[in-house]
């Protein structure tokens, strides 16, 4: 699939910097290369509150993933530096935990950027190119309930709350967004 058009970098009062971030979906096969660049992005955001995980812990399941069905992997680069990524892969472990009837579902497993980045729509574009890569899909996401600006993007997105999961001192948020296609037969 060809890249998305690069949109010019907003510095902190909206002005157009000289950086291009360029969005494009990545083969699963040149996905490996990658690990270390997803695991620095990864460790500077999901290292913070709420989620206070460590530094490998994104990258060791993306490299667990790489061989799972449907993996689709879209990341935001600069030249060669990635400031962001988002995956997914065919699951519907969720939409069990969600008391839902499972169909060819994907789950969005992590989406990232950089904190000197955020805010300025790339996460937005992130999250897109990797919804387009499936538009028929139902897709399904667990975030936690405290992580405002990802709750604030997914509904923005057309996500909806479907369940909570409680498990002991993790609570997170199981959220679905269904294709507009209307062929999930109203679930």
């Amino acid at each position: 699939m060809p890249a998305t058009p690069a949109w010019p970098q907003l510095g902190p009062q909206g002005q157009a910097g000289a950086a291009i971030i360029e969005i494009r979906l990545v083969p699963a096969a040149e996905v490996t290369g990658m690990l270390a660049a997803v695991a620095e992005v990864a460790g500077q955001v999901f290292a913070l509150p709420p989620w206070s995980e460590p530094r490998e812990s994104v990258a060791e399941r993306l490299a667990a993933d790489l061989h799972r069905p449907g993996l689709t992997f879209a990341a935001a680069f600069h030249g060669d530096q990635v400031h962001g990524f988002a995956y997914g892969v065919r699951c519907s472990r969720l939409a069990l935990l969600a008391s839902r009837l499972p169909r060819e579902d994907l789950t969005l497993r992590e989406l990232a950027v950089l904190p000197t980045m955020q805010g300025h729509g790339l996460g937005a574009r992130l999250h897109d190119a990797l919804v387009s890569a499936a538009p028929g899909a139902s897709w399904w996401l667990t975030t936690h309930p405290r992580a405002g600006a990802a709750l604030g993007l997914y509904r923005r997105r057309g996500w909806r709350v479907a369940a909570l999961l409680n498990a002991g001192d993790r609570v997170r948020l199981i959220m679905l967004k269904q294709p507009l296609t209307g062929r999930d037969g109203g679930r």
